[in-house]
């Protein structure tokens, strides 16, 4: 009788182990706003990235201006010129990007 009773105990206790450790292993968050909000971008990082940008200079006069239009060369590579070479541009016959 003693055997019997042991041994429902230790199928009761595998049950509870295998109970949690399938419910560990599904991942269930503690805290069901944390699940919602991971797959979510926050723009923080983006907006202080575009504040803090660097003005670059212009590819044909070297002056630094925060306000660049990419072309592309006939050989494919990439300029990055400013309002006042815009001309340049459109003498070379070059795509805007």
């Amino acid at each position: 009788m003693q055997m019997q009773y042991a041994a429902i105990v230790v199928v009761l206790l595998v049950g509870v182990i295998v109970y949690f450790g399938y419910r560990s292993r599904k991942g269930q968050p503690s805290d069901p706003k944390r699940s919602t909000a991971s797959n979510v971008i926050s723009m923080e990082r983006h907006r202080k990235a575009k504040q803090s940008a660097v003005e670059q200079p212009c590819s044909s006069c070297k002056k630094k201006n925060g306000k660049l239009i990419f072309y592309a060369q006939d050989n494919g590579t990439v300029v990055g010129l400013c309002k006042d070479c815009k001309a340049k541009a459109k003498k070379r016959d070059m795509l805007p990007l």
